[in-house]
């Protein structure tokens, strides 16, 4: 008898827990839900743009650059802004097309997005290049150890 009331117990606490939780995660009345992941996506991009703001700022001050390097770090911010996410399929449209032709214009939407990312990817390296050459030694062993902290080996927190 004893067990049975604990097990009631336990499943009553886990039901109250779980509608508390799933309460606490739904939109409010005035922000509506998006489908799927796209919400968390919009947040995550203004997270990361937060995140490449702050790095990019603290990197400007561990440089200690000089007047003269300015345009070039500009350029170099410039560059690094990060391109605006493609819009996504129309999910109605989508949904008219047979599974065959859904793939293919699948396929299609990744390769265009491949081709900006290595648009975007050959304008950063551009950048990073013009810039390094404007720095000192000393910057550039700076800039090698601070650009890109945690790119082998996880992020690094200093």
């Amino acid at each position: 008898m004893k067990t049975r009331t604990t097990l009631w117990l336990t499943a009553a606490a886990l039901t109250l827990m779980t509608s508390y939780a799933s309460a606490q995660n739904s939109p409010s009345k005035e922000e509506p839900a998006k489908p799927g992941m796209h919400g968390m996506h919009d947040k995550g991009d203004e997270h990361m743009g937060m995140r490449m703001k702050h790095h990019m700022q603290k990197l400007k001050t561990e440089l200690k650059l000089s007047p003269e390097q300015e345009p070039a770090w500009a350029a170099l911010a410039n560059a690094m802004t990060p391109a605006a996410r493609p819009p996504r399929p129309d999910r109605a449209e989508m949904e008219k097309l047979s599974m065959p032709e859904r793939l293919d214009k699948i396929k299609q939407i990744m390769a265009q997005h491949h081709e900006a990312r290595m648009a975007e990817m050959d304008k950063h390296a551009a950048a990073v290049k013009t810039f390094y050459a404007a720095l000192s030694p000393e910057q550039k062993k700076t800039f090698d150890a601070k650009a890109m902290p945690g790119w082998m080996h996880g992020p690094q927190h200093n």
